[in-house]
């Protein structure tokens, strides 16, 4: 293509289709505040939300998009802190998660699915992420959260 043209393609591309910034639960699960302050600590930080999307699930009737859910979703299992989880659904509104995930539930398709749109379809679109060690805030604008730190907060490498 025409370079010219290769732009105008993507800006009505970008027009139709404007990007969407968005925090999941899942990247919340894995947050962690990084300023000095903090000293290493791997606290989670607390959600005080605004603003939540919840999206409507996008594999319904779709055979091959409902296992691949399900298969993300048995994979990330081991790899969340399932208590951060819970914090931050509830802090979203979601109280529906079990208090623990037995190996009934981490094989049942249900609960699977379910999961996933946990983790993919409910974002924090506006609040703040405080830390619970420092309670340093960082605020979270159209779900972009800025942990710009001023100078005096950076650690030292060792």
């Amino acid at each position: 293509l025409d370079p010219f043209l290769s732009l105008v393609f993507t800006l009505c591309c970008l027009t139709i289709h404007p990007p969407t910034h968005i925090m999941r639960l899942l990247t919340h699960n894995v947050l962690r505040n990084n300023t000095k302050a903090a000293n290493g600590s791997n606290t989670p930080l607390r959600i005080t939300a605004t603003e939540v999307r919840v999206d409507e699930p996008t594999s319904n009737n779709d055979p091959d998009a409902e296992r691949r859910e399900i298969e993300f979703a048995k994979n990330m299992l081991p790899a969340l802190n399932w208590d951060t989880l819970i914090e931050g659904a509830k802090s979203m509104g979601l109280d529906s998660l079990p208090p623990s995930v037995t190996p009934e539930l981490a094989n049942d398709e249900g609960f699977l699915r379910a999961l996933y749109h946990v983790l993919m379809d409910v974002h924090l679109v506006n609040g703040m992420l405080t830390c619970t060690e420092t309670g340093r805030e960082f605020a979270v604008t159209n779900g972009i959260a800025n942990f710009m730190l001023e100078e005096d907060e950076c650690e030292v490498p060792k």
